[in-house]
């Protein structure tokens, strides 16, 4: 008896000793992943996979607290002072805010970004039944904001359904920027077939320009005249993983999953690559605007990550600043992802509110929208392009 007791205390130590032995690397693995989001000193895809994993690292400290909590209370003061330490990244994960009534009654700027997965026109091809694209398209024309970005925005003029540039227009957005390949113009073709990026707006557009990532890809900038102000809106479309999750846990063969588990990696590298390229190019349009500017689109990526942290560490966030909840912006498994966003120069814009509209599911994502009062200024005698760190939590 007295050595069975005597072993059941040396396992019980060795286990305990093994899990604060592995709490100990946790905290340490998660001081790292800090300070990766909190200088964001490297563009190398490593150090964006372990950006990206701070959710799973707050998980298993979490557990931890719980662990400890049962079994040696005092432990868990490690894992809740890691916690505690992060709590300048919660605000990307979950926040509330309550809509500002606009008391002092500024102008305001509405902007919505959405990607309308081509309005569905694959689903229209196959079963011949435009019901579903034409309420998507009706949804896009009746909501209310005064700029819609898009990103997989689809016009075919050869279409009564796909004439979607010509049906904005009539719905009172008359000023547009949309991405063109470098090799033709597809506006100028007869059928007038495009699919990419683009830009709408009720407001005149002074100015106007465009970049190709790669295919459909791509950022449409616009300055967009707004009273007395002008203000810069960059409509971003980054490169996708190519990974459907979904997919893969619905896969049966032993070797189609094991084949696409060994690819992941390599397309994990590969969209974090042209992301940071992607994001280095933004990055100049925004740093050479003589105006306040709104980058709004499809990031493909979390708010752990690199592209995120690199637009973080020049402008705010417009869901952490005006939304609620989470902010989950991806129709598709996994289902918890905020992969669209919207970021503002805070010295010159105040978002009053931040939408995610989880009831409208026509496309793969949820659109977004935010609305920004112009603060009081003349923004004609501050033109100089920003160069400096605007850098807070």
């Amino acid at each position: 008896m007295k050595f069975s007791l005597r072993l059941g205390v040396l396992v019980s130590s060795f286990f305990l000793s093994l899990f604060w032995s592995l709490n100990l690397l946790l905290f340490l693995y998660t001081l790292l992943v800090y300070y990766l989001l909190y200088e964001v000193p490297i563009g190398h895809w490593t150090a964006s996979v372990l950006m990206i994993s701070l959710p799973v690292a707050w998980g298993f400290n979490l557990f931890y607290i719980v662990f400890w909590g049962l079994v040696r209370p005092w432990r868990t003061l490690m894992p809740l002072v890691t916690m505690l330490i992060g709590i300048p990244f919660w605000r990307r994960t979950l926040t509330y805010n309550r809509p500002d009534a606009n008391s002092e009654k500024r102008p305001t700027l509405q902007v919505m970004s959405y990607n309308v997965m081509g309005f569905n026109k694959y689903d229209v091809v196959d079963t011949q039944h435009p019901d579903y694209a034409n309420q998507m398209i009706d949804w896009v024309l009746k909501e209310p904001s005064d700029i819609k970005c898009f990103q997989e925005f689809y016009n075919n003029n050869t279409s009564v359904v796909f004439k979607t540039i010509r049906r904005l227009e009539r719905a009172g957005y008359p000023y547009y920027a949309i991405l063109h390949p470098p090799d033709r113009d597809y506006l100028k073709e007869k059928d007038g077939k495009f699919i990419g990026v683009a830009l709408f707006s009720r407001y005149p557009i002074v100015k106007r320009g465009e970049e190709v990532f790669d295919h459909f890809n791509g950022l449409v900038w616009a300055d967009v005249k707004i009273d007395r102000d002008t203000i810069r809106v960059i409509s971003v479309h980054l490169q996708s993983m190519g990974i459907r999750v979904g997919g893969m846990l619905n896969q049966r063969e032993t070797e189609q999953v094991k084949e696409n588990t060994q690819g992941l990696l390599r397309q994990l590298r590969q969209g974090f690559t042209m992301r940071r390229n992607q994001i280095a190019r933004i990055e100049e349009y925004y740093r050479n605007s003589p105006y306040p500017v709104i980058i709004s689109g499809d990031f493909n990526d979390t708010p752990y990550s690199y592209a995120y942290g690199k637009l973080r560490r020049l402008l705010r966030n417009a869901f952490e600043d005006a939304g609620r909840g989470f902010g989950f912006s991806y129709n598709k498994a996994p289902g918890f992802l905020r992969i669209d966003n919207q970021f503002y120069n805070a010295r010159f814009l105040e978002p009053l509110n931040f939408v995610t509209y989880k009831d409208v599911k026509f496309s793969d994502h949820y659109p977004i929208m935010a609305q920004y009062a112009i603060k009081p200024r003349e923004i004609s005698k501050d033109r100089r392009p920003r160069t400096h760190v605007e850098f807070d939590f």
